[in-house]
């Protein structure tokens, strides 16, 4: 294992990813983290993906807009085999894609995004009951999510087991 790439993963995804915070105000990076730690068995391709599966679609929500995302995708097409350049692409949703019928099989049919994708959505259903004061928007991403893992070949309800943070999980040792 490359612990150099694993590092570069993670500089880029904290450049992207740093200041964001999710619906609950937690920093983003933590999910992240969670996201590659439970894939980083498969591999180091799959570990880095998870590192940045959400990194280029999120570097054009940055305020420089399309400049940052030109330049972390060119980061990453110049760090990482062309096997975790393909997955990421993947799992980049373009605003014109439908999620479930542009999306998800094109994540589907690349070995290494599926399973950071299976990772990821259970990882996000596992958070839903903190959305407490939003029911609906609990129900929605739960409903969401569950369709998401059954899309994928898993028991999405299986993957239903919430998790409870302590604010130290959150921060990255």
């Amino acid at each position: 294992m490359n612990n150099n790439l694993i590092l570069k993963a993670k500089e880029i995804a904290k450049k992207v990813h740093g200041n964001q915070k999710d619906k609950k105000k937690y920093p983003y990076m933590a999910h992240i983290l969670d996201v590659a730690s439970r894939v980083a068995h498969l591999g180091e391709d799959y570990e880095i993906t998870g590192l940045l599966h959400d990194a280029i679609e999120d570097a054009s929500k940055h305020p420089n807009g399309e400049e940052f995302k030109k330049e972390i995708t060119n980061q990453i097409e110049n760090s990482f085999s062309y096997e975790v350049i393909e997955a990421i692409q993947a799992m980049t949703k373009l605003s014109s894609d439908d999620y479930f019928a542009d999306y998800l099989p094109r994540v589907k049919r690349n070995k290494i995004a599926k399973q950071v994708k299976i990772a990821d959505s259970s990882h996000n259903l596992s958070k839903a009951h903190l959305l407490i004061d939003e029911p609906d928007l609990q129900d929605k991403l739960r409903k969401k999510y569950i369709k998401v893992l059954n899309e994928l070949g898993e028991d999405g309800l299986s993957y239903e087991k919430p998790i409870i943070f302590k604010h130290e999980e959150w921060v990255e040792q």
